[in-house]
């Protein structure tokens, strides 16, 4: 926990940050110029209500209505008084004045307040998109560095911090800078001198604001970063919910989330602590500054320069000053909060995607596989998860590999498929290195079938014909699904293969589950198949009637099994026997039986049909 708190160092500057993160809002241009249209609409609204008390205590007063006012002076000239006396033509003028200006400040606010938020929702839905679409196009590589759990939080909690900076912020500025704008020249406008005295506490605001930065920036990216624990630990223990219960660690991950969430909590109130001293600190300064305005302005000398009405509109105005103030040295938790989202965001966004690397296109695959002393080591890693890994595959041949667990089976397949890149050595596929073909176009070769059966939110048949296969006809889908064993189950369902099914397979066994992924495999149709104990959730029958499906689909594909049943490996043309990262052993299931003791010992450890 302690190392979410020493990660407060910024590596990118504020202004880089800021400025990148505005160019999503600048892309909505018309939006923004509308929105500040309303805001000055909005602004003007403001100092035009304190000029109405000039207008309203002169009138009073029985003063010449061709004063300083600007509301005196537009009314009058909307509306010509004629014989009326100040106070008669102000009884009708300054009510209907008052209703406009305040139906114009309404309308103001509500034009800059929609199309600012129209520009938010903008900024996260673009931002969004773009790291999810990073995120599913990065190196396997660079996922493998984060829980899902903290990618979820980037997706969803680390956007939502960016938009307020992007957008929130930028409403905050354009709405009470271009309400301090207004009234102080308006100030300016009746009296300089007097208006001066507001800017001999500016400084010492600047510096308040500047100070209370630095921590709401520290504060900020600790928040941000325990987020990431508090959805790592809730997807975990939820995902892993059937094993908490039967392992009694309901307990253990209470507690674990109760700390993290803890962390959370005292972060964020320490950023409230400094956000609630700053702004008493504010409104002490400001209230200095208006009681020195105060004392000045009943100064006999300066009140010689006023009427009673532009005193009130000057004092009206002045003490407009302090919410607008104020509110602009709040925004300094809300731009924090989103530099310290924006950065890890704009650094997942700048991630290199996955390499493609090759130029050439395959045609015709006969789908010989050779492996040329293949290396690969896991960033981080101490060693080599496989090392000096060297044999050929014919095309049409199935290769069973075993080993002990950890020995770098699933290693091998997933370098085969290019998730990974060998760190030594090369993989060929009829004779060409695989590095140096099309991405997409060596993978459409390639049906893969993980251990960890992934399944979506989708119908049966959707979830077989996936991706590319989108198009393929209802026919086709049925022929696959019947080769896997699995159109009896799915013919019982509710809508058949219309039937939707919950993320990864909820309301599936796990059988069944591996029977949908197993026909999706079939339905691809690619040369090379890869099982990475694709068979493994099955029930003996079930297995066997897969198994013989499985032989059927291999006649001409090349395959690759990473398997523990004993009918998978005795069915395949080569057993690859790996142990801490090599090959140490190829052969047949019998041959090695005989001369083999590590593939003698995991055969009598758990090869068998039981």
């Amino acid at each position: 926990m302690n190392s979410l708190a020493d990660q407060s160092v910024k590596t990118v500057s504020d202004s880089k940050l800021y400025g990148r993160l505005l160019t999503y809002a600048f892309a909505y241009k018309w939006s923004l110029f509308l929105s500040f249209l309303g805001y000055v609409v909005y602004s003007l609204g403001n100092v035009l209500l304190a000029d109405l008390t000039q207008f309203l205590l002169d009138s009073l007063g029985g003063q010449p209505m061709a004063g300083l006012g600007f509301v005196s002076q537009a009314s009058q000239w909307i509306w010509p008084p004629g014989d009326k006396t100040p106070t008669d033509y102000a009884r009708i003028a300054v009510p209907v004045a008052a209703v406009v200006l305040s139906l114009g400040r309404a309308l103001g606010f509500f034009a800059g307040s929609y199309f600012m938020n129209k520009v938010a929702r903008s900024v996260v839905h673009v931002l969004r998109t773009q790291l999810f679409d990073v995120l599913v196009r990065a190196p396997k590589a660079h996922i493998d560095k984060y829980s899902t759990g903290e990618l979820l939080s980037k997706v969803t909690f680390n956007v939502e911090q960016v938009s307020g900076a992007a957008s929130d912020a930028l409403k905050t500025m354009l709405r009470e800078g271009l309400t301090i704008i207004a009234l102080v020249s308006y100030m300016l406008y009746l009296n300089w001198e007097l208006t001066a005295v507001f800017f001999i506490v500016a400084p010492a605001i600047g510096l308040v604001v500047h100070v209370v930065g630095k921590h709401f920036r520290r504060y900020s990216k600790r928040i941000q970063e325990s987020m990431g624990s508090v959805t790592e630990v809730t997807a975990e223990s939820l995902s892993g919910l059937d094993d908490v219960r039967i392992y009694g660690a309901t307990e253990q991950i209470s507690e674990r989330f109760e700390a993290v969430s803890l962390f959370n909590k005292q972060q964020s109130l320490k950023l409230a602590f400094v956000q609630a001293v700053s702004t008493p600190i504010i409104q002490t300064l400001l209230a200095l500054a208006l009681g020195a305005l105060f004392w000045f302005a009943l100064d006999p000398a300066v009140l010689k320069e006023f009427s009673a009405g532009s005193l009130v509109a000057f004092i009206t105005a002045a003490a407009q000053l302090g919410k607008p103030i104020r509110t602009l040295s709040n925004i300094q938790s809300i731009i924090q909060r989103g530099l310290a989202a924006a950065e890890d965001i704009f650094e997942q966004l700048d991630t290199e995607l996955e390499q493609n690397t090759g130029g050439s296109t395959l045609g015709e695959v006969n789908g010989r596989v050779e492996f040329h002393n293949i290396a690969f080591r896991y960033p981080g890693a101490q060693s080599d998860a496989v090392s000096d890994v060297s044999f050929a595959v014919e095309a049409g041949q199935t290769v069973a590999v075993v080993g002990r667990s950890g020995s770098g089976k699933s290693t091998l397949v997933k370098l085969l498929a290019r998730f990974y890149t060998p760190t030594g050595g090369h993989i060929a596929l009829d004779g060409q290195d695989i590095q140096g073909i099309e991405l997409a176009n060596y993978r459409e070769q390639l049906a893969f079938v993980p251990q960890a059966i992934n399944l979506f939110s989708d119908t049966v048949a959707g979830n077989i014909a996936l991706g590319t296969m989108s198009d393929t006809s209802r026919e086709a889908v049925i022929d696959a699904a019947k080769q896997a064993q699995a159109d009896g189950f799915v013919s019982e369902l509710e809508s058949d293969y219309d039937t939707l099914i919950g993320e990864q397979g909820v309301g599936l066994s796990g059988g069944q589950q591996q029977r949908v992924a197993i026909a999706r495999a079939l339905l691809k149709a690619a040369p090379v198949l890869i099982l990475d104990e694709a068979t493994s959730a099955l029930d003996n029958e079930s297995e066997s009637l897969i198994q013989t499906a499985l032989d059927a689909s291999r006649a001409g594909r090349t395959t690759f099994v990473v398997a523990h049943r004993l009918s998978t490996i005795e069915s395949a043309d080569t057993v690859l026997v790996m142990d801490e990262g090599h090959v140490v052993a190829a052969g047949s299931h019998t041959s090695l039986l005989e001369q083999e003791p590590i593939y003698r010992a995991l055969h009598q450890q758990g090869f068998n049909d039981a």
